[in-house]
C-alpha cells in the first residue's frame, strides 16, 4: 500500500496467506483500517510523530529509512519484495492521485532492468483501473468482470503487435518505433490473444 492520496483507492482481501506492506503514509492508512503489516518502509516524512507511534505498535517490522536517498520509498518495497518474499503476485495500491511526477515515477518502475524478474508479477489496482506489465512472448489476458475497456500501452518500441481473437478491434503484426497507446478497445469473450516480439506492454483494464 503507497501513501498517494487517492481517492479511487481499494483495499487489498484480508487474507492469512498474504503479505502486506505498508509503505510512507501507506502504513498509517493499513494500520488505521484493520490490517496489521508484515513490513512499513519508507522515509516517513509525510506522517505526524503520533501516527508513527501508533504504526510501530501494529506492525510487523518497521524500517525507517532516510530522506537523503536515491531510492524512492516504492521502490525499496519493491527490493525487499524481491529478496525476502517468494511471490506469485506483487499488487500494488495507493498509487494514483497527488502529484503526476510521483504517478509516473511509480508507473515506470517496472521499466528499471533491476525489476526484471517480477515485472509481469507486478499489478497496479484502483477502483476504476487495472494495470499489468508484459514481456515479448504469446499471452492470453482475461476480462476482469467489472472493467469495460481494455487497452495496450507500449512503454517502448513494439515490434510484431498482434491483437487476435477476443479483442473488438484486432491487429496483426505490427511496429510502433515510439511507446504507442492503442486505447479503448475491448473484450468480446472472456480472454483474448495478445503477442509482441520486442518491447514491454502495459496492459490496462478500465471502466468509467
Amino acid at each position: 500500500m503507497l501513501g498517494s492520496p487517492d481517492d479511487q483507492r481499494v483495499w487489498p482481501p484480508k487474507n492469512p496467506q498474504d503479505r502486506y506492506i505498508g509503505v510512507d503514509r501507506g502504513a498509517f492508512y493499513l494500520t488505521e483500517n484493520g490490517y496489521r503489516p508484515d513490513l512499513v518502509l519508507g522515509d516517513f516524512d509525510s506522517i505526524s510523530e503520533m501516527e508513527k507511534q501508533k504504526i510501530k505498535e501494529r506492525v510487523g517490522s518497521y524500517i525507517e529509512v532516510d530522506p537523503d536517498k536515491e531510492d524512492t520509498d516504492a521502490e525499496l518495497s519493491l527490493i525487499y519484495v524481491m529478496k525476502h518474499f517468494d511471490s506469485e503476485k506483487v499488487i500494488v495500491y495507493g498509487w494514483s492521485g497527488g502529484r503526476l511526477d510521483h504517478l509516473m515515477s511509480i508507473l515506470m518502475i517496472p521499466l528499471q532492468p533491476r525489476f526484471h524478474n517480477i515485472l509481469e508479477k507486478i499489478e497496479f489496482v484502483n477502483q476504476t483501473n487495472s494495470i499489468k506489465y508484459y514481456r515479448p512472448g504469446v499471452h492470453k489476458v482475461v476480462k476482469e468482470q467489472n472493467k469495460t475497456y481494455c487497452s495496450v500501452i507500449g512503454m517502448t518500441q513494439v515490434k510484431l503487435l498482434s491483437l487476435g481473437q477476443g479483442f473488438k478491434y484486432q491487429l496483426d503484426g505490427a511496429d510502433y518505433d515510439y511507446p504507442a497507446a492503442l486505447i479503448s478497445n475491448e473484450f468480446v469473450a472472456a480472454t483474448a490473444n495478445l503477442s509482441f516480439k520486442s518491447g514491454i506492454i502495459a496492459f490496462v483494464q478500465s471502466r468509467d
